[in-house]
């Protein structure tokens, strides 16, 4: 296959989950927009490949559009626009594959795309995985080893020769390995069809359409056999930002230094904590933990916890605890 260098690339950055796991951080807050560090977890995405693509489209429902759209206006990023599906909650979104064929049909997309999910973090160069797809041409996934039969289990799990995918088991009972299928994926134009085969081959089938058009790896599974498709691996750290543990493990990734934007008062604050702005720790001692805006901690010690704003608690021992916004304890 000749690859042609004038073909535009377009990124899609998956953006229309309810987040449910997160709950009630999440519940009026799109997960992507939740803060790393100093700064949204979507945009470490973009700014790995904003110089790579033509344009970067944030796929999301209507419920949290608006959000997105303040956020891309605030941020001046350029070339970054927002599509949103018709759909307020968890049941009636589309599905990840489902998302994607919509997008490509409904904006009549004929780019090669770069797919990547909204919640992902992780330390490899996201132009270094283009270049990759560039030399290949051909589809392509990233792949990352979760040394973990345990949590290998959760994921679509691969198998290379060299780099070419040989094997690919969706969320297996006994996992054959712990390489995983990661949220990163590139197709070229002239592959964008694998989307609308892999839909009729399904549909009328007796596998619900909630699952073969929700998760993406099913249709790595399916098209790998059809076609050559390659595998990017990568060493070192990756999240998948979607439970309060990934949240917090992600945000100690990135921070070799506690961050407190707030006002700290005869407290304990260690290195893998954020303390946001507005927010108050009086005569407390914070391990690990996150502390959105506005909120208030006095007396207490809280340890791998999640405080959202406007949260107050006092004289109280947390661990392993998620606060919505606006509860006292």
């Amino acid at each position: 296959m000749y690859y042609n260098v004038l073909s535009g690339m377009k990124a899609i950055i998956l953006a229309g989950g309810h987040a449910t796991r997160l709950w009630p951080v999440t519940k009026h807050r799109a997960k992507p927009l939740l803060p790393l560090g100093e700064k949204p977890i979507i945009e470490y995405i973009i700014e790995e490949i904003e110089d790579e693509v033509d344009e970067i489209v944030i796929a999301t429902n209507e419920k949290f559009a608006a959000d997105f759209k303040e956020y891309i206006r605030a941020s001046g990023f350029e070339d970054v626009t927002v599509v949103s599906e018709d759909q307020d909650n968890e049941h009636d979104k589309p599905g990840t594959i489902g998302a994607i064929i919509n997008l490509i049909e409904g904006e009549e997309l004929e780019d090669d795309l770069v797919i990547v999910g909204g919640d992902n973090y992780q330390s490899f160069d996201g132009s270094d995985f283009i270049e990759f797809c560039r030399e290949k041409e051909a589809p392509a996934n990233v792949v990352y080893d979760v040394e973990s039969e345990e949590m290998a289990s959760e994921f679509g799990i691969v198998d290379v020769d060299d780099d070419r995918i040989v094997g690919f088991k969706e969320k297996p009972e006994v996992p054959p390995s712990t390489l995983a299928s990661i949220a990163w994926y590139f197709f070229p134009e002239n592959d964008l069809d694998l989307f609308e085969k892999y839909e009729r081959h399904f549909s009328g089938t007796n596998i619900p359409e909630d699952q073969y058009l929700d998760e993406p790896g099913r249709l790595i599974e399916w098209a790998h056999e059809k076609q050559e498709m390659y595998a990017y691996s990568f060493e070192g750290e990756w999240f998948d930002v979607g439970t309060p543990q990934g949240y917090l493990k992600a945000t100690a990734s990135i921070t070799d230094q506690k961050i407190v934007n707030g006002t700290v008062e005869n407290s304990e604050i260690d290195e893998n904590t954020v303390v946001m702005e507005g927010a108050q720790v009086e005569n407390s001692k914070l391990e690990n933990t996150i502390v959105f805006p506005n909120s208030k901690i006095k007396n207490s010690e809280v340890r791998n916890s999640i405080l959202d704003r406007h949260s107050k608690i006092e004289e109280v021992d947390l661990n392993d605890a998620l606060i919505g916004e606006h509860t006292e304890l």
